[in-house]
């Protein structure tokens, strides 16, 4: 990250300021909106907002926009994370401030878990009924774990990300990691989840699956789960994740297909045969699957890498 040896004082010097430092442990917890900064630290929103300035100035921190919010997260690279990690190290462990920022952020923590909560109530009950059909969630964790296992997972991108039920399970493997929706409602469930499952090396973008913002060649892994059979062009969808694909990356699709002695099976799963057309079109080859069979509906874990002539 740091380019010159003033570029590093540069950074030490932005962080080493009280209130400066009380906003990098904050956002060390998992991206924040100035409002919520500002209303944990009780200061008013152009000092906060000229403080978070400097920490971005300096490479500390990172932001992004979401409609009408920008969001503030510690910048992921590994340096910089480093460094203020070995910095929290040493801060007291019975600091006043930092306690009442601290239970000021899980009062706004307990907040979106209650919003999210209303939202997944009011808003996916039928995608999460689906999850009878899942059978053990222990078993399918350990069948991704699996199909990720051959090579380490880097930066990971989960599309249509839902609830972050498939960050929670790849996300501790990455490095770094993004997951999209385009729901906005959806986009804070999976906030929350990731915050809960204490994962703020990971974060959730609004985006549209079919036309995203992300760079050609970015993603060492990007993972598809559960979305082929609601999507209204699958095939478009993974020539897509194709294109966010690094050469020698990976992606698992994760389909609900019929069972082989299923006799009135839900209208959600999707031939095998499709899924391995569509990877092909892309310019995908299929490395590995791994079938796990249900009573309705079998759960299919596909693993494919681009073709070299098309990478």
């Amino acid at each position: 990250m740091w380019t010159s040896y003033d570029d590093y004082i540069d950074a030490l010097r932005a962080i080493a300021e009280p209130t400066r430092f009380r906003l990098i442990r904050l956002c060390t917890q998992g991206e924040l909106t100035v409002s919520e900064l500002t209303r944990i630290v009780g200061q008013s929103q152009p000092r906060v907002s000229r403080h978070l300035k400097l920490l971005q100035d300096a490479g500390v921190l990172e932001s992004f926009r979401e409609q009408h919010w920008v969001f503030y997260r510690v910048t992921q690279d590994v340096q910089c994370q480093q460094l203020i990690s070995e910095l929290l190290e040493q801060l007291p462990d019975d600091g006043d401030l930092m306690g009442l920022d601290q239970a000021r952020l899980n009062e706004l923590r307990g907040a979106r878990a209650k919003l999210s909560e209303k939202f997944v109530e009011t808003e996916v009950p039928d995608w999460l009924r689906l999850h009878e059909y899942h059978g053990d969630e222990l078993r399918f964790s350990g069948a991704v774990k699996d199909a990720l296992s051959a090579q380490p997972v880097g930066h990971l991108l989960d599309i249509a990300t839902g609830t972050g039920r498939m960050l929670k399970i790849a996300g501790p493997l990455a490095d770094s990691g993004v997951g999209i929706d385009l729901s906005k409602k959806m986009v804070m469930v999976a906030r929350n989840a990731l915050a809960e499952a204490d994962l703020p090396h990971l974060t959730v973008r609004q985006e549209d699956m079919y036309q995203m913002r992300f760079p050609a060649r970015h993603f060492d892994t990007v993972t598809i789960d559960q979305v082929l059979y609601f999507a209204a062009d699958p095939d478009a969808l993974i020539k897509e994740a194709t294109r966010v694909l690094k050469p020698h990356g990976r992606l698992l699709v994760v389909a609900f297909t019929e069972a082989a002695q299923a006799k009135n099976p839900p209208p959600v799963g999707i031939a095998i045969s499709d899924i391995h057309r569509w990877l092909e079109e892309a310019g995908l080859t299929v490395t590995a699957t791994n079938v796990l069979p249900g009573d309705v509906l079998d759960i299919s874990l596909l693993v494919s890498g681009k073709n070299k002539e098309r990478a």
